[in-house]
């Protein structure tokens, strides 16, 4: 008999179940009987059945809901090949890192979140003396840009998450780029059996970032001028704010996923602040009110270094 293959798990074979047709010992034929054949194939299937159980048991490591990043294609990653942030960590770490600040506390791939909301690939050097945050080319493997900010500076770290202004426009047109973005994914995939779900109002729900962040500030608690608030083009903003690397939902094991968690530049930073600095925890406030230039960054993955096509950047 054929060997029958499920999805998921080993071979199922199911020949330990026969018909057999045996002969009296005087020579005389007689069949199975009918209630025999019937218990034996019942038996059979209560294998099949319990065997599929067995198979559905399997547990599952990681619920896919709760992955802010869900549809991202990883491997479209530079910075998911292998060891290459370690060696771009220490190229930064070799040509930022003077014999003063020699003795490095930490270093990490992270997410930065500008003014206007837009994510930004980042590694992130953290001395006894300062935070360095560097703008790192994983393609030609090089260094762009990078900003120093003394840790002296620092007056305020909040942690918490990371949350829109209640009159934002972006979580619901977030939640609209979703559901048809859903959609999409069925169409291509025809996937048509389940249309009817990618298209139901609950994809179109708003959506919030559902992410932890830390936010850096030394502006002594005075508000941002207004030339800077509303330029896109401004610089010299007095705060920095975090969130973890996309990959950090995508490694296995907890020493693969330290290098992008920003929970671990938090609880590093937190002893080498000065004492006045204010340590706060709660909510950090994203001013993106409409954010459709935003919603169009993120999602495309601009700010990262990605394999597009023929094209990367």
């Amino acid at each position: 008999m054929d060997e029958t293959y499920f999805d998921e798990g080993p071979a199922g074979n199911f020949e330990t179940t026969t018909l057999e047709i045996s002969k009296h010992p005087e020579g005389n034929e007689q069949n199975q009987s009918t209630s025999e054949i019937n218990e034996d194939i019942n038996t059979a299937r209560r294998n099949l059945e319990n065997q599929g159980n067995t198979f559905n048991q399997i547990p599952i490591t990681k619920d896919v809901s709760n992955i802010p990043f869900k549809h991202i294609d990883i491997h479209s990653f530079f910075s998911d090949r292998n060891e290459v942030v370690e060696k771009a960590l220490k190229d930064c770490q070799d040509s930022l890192i003077n014999e003063e600040e020699k003795d490095l506390a930490g270093s990490w791939l992270l997410t930065e979140i500008s003014l206007w909301d837009i994510e930004k690939e980042r590694l992130v050097l953290l001395t006894k003396k300062a935070i360095y945050s560097i703008k790192y080319d994983f393609i030609s493997l090089k260094i762009l840009e990078y900003n120093r900010i003394p840790l002296s500076q620092i007056d305020t770290l909040v942690s918490g998450e990371l949350i829109y202004p209640p009159a934002s426009l972006a979580p619901r047109l977030s939640g609209l780029a979703e559901g048809v973005s859903s959609i999409f994914h069925c169409a291509v995939r025809q996937e048509w059996s389940t249309l009817t779900s990618c298209a139901g109002l609950a994809q179109f729900e708003s959506r919030k970032r559902s992410m932890y962040g830390v936010r850096l500030l030394w502006n002594k608690g005075d508000p941002l001028p207004l030339t800077k608030k509303w330029n896109p083009f401004a610089k010299n903003i007095p705060w920095l704010t975090y969130s973890s690397h996309p990959l950090f939902w995508y490694k296995g094991s907890e020493a693969e996923k330290a290098k992008f968690d920003v929970e671990g530049l938090h609880s590093t930073i937190l002893t080498l602040l000065p004492v006045e600095s204010r340590v706060k925890t709660g909510s950090i406030v994203i001013e993106n009110y409409f954010g459709l230039g935003a919603l169009v960054h993120n999602r495309n993955g601009l700010g990262f270094f990605k394999i597009r096509g023929k094209v990367s950047f």
